[in-house]
């Protein structure tokens, strides 16, 4: 977040957590150790207040939620809030800083908050917050016609 441009340095002045990712770095794959700080930052964060967290990590649609979000969830326990934002991709290029079509209707959808038994398996995490946030993946057509 110190070397990314403006929008970064933003976020890291008003607070944001920084985590290095481990598999990515500059748009290339990379294989770093496990940084296990990353975790308790966003503990620190929750027993602070509350984190807003990109569960899929990424703005194609229908990408899997990460399975350290659903570790994150039975770790600490938090309130999930599930936001639903429709019209985005359609509106603004990847990085989300320039239009791509104007006037697009956009829509932000909160919904009730979730909470998860500390015994919930992580799969079942996941499903639940994929579901929540609407993004499980279209069945094929083909395969639903044979």
């Amino acid at each position: 977040m110190k070397e990314g441009g403006i929008l970064p340095k933003l976020f890291s002045m008003g607070g944001a957590i920084t985590i290095d990712r481990s598999w990515r770095a500059n748009g290339e794959n990379v294989k770093r150790q496990l940084d296990n700080s990353a975790q308790d930052k966003i503990g620190m964060g929750l027993n602070h207040g509350w984190v807003v967290s990109f569960p899929q990590g990424t703005t194609k649609p229908y990408a899997p939620v990460r399975k350290g979000t659903a570790y994150l969830i039975k770790e600490h326990q938090p309130i999930v809030i599930p936001v639903v934002i429709n019209g985005f991709r359609r509106a603004f290029d990847k990085k989300g800083l320039r239009f791509k079509k104007r006037n697009t209707k956009l829509t932000v959808h909160f919904k009730a908050p979730m909470h998860f038994l500390p015994d919930e398996s992580l799969e079942s995490i996941i499903e639940r917050v994929t579901k929540a946030i609407e993004q499980e993946a279209p069945e094929n057509s083909s395969l639903a016609a044979s």
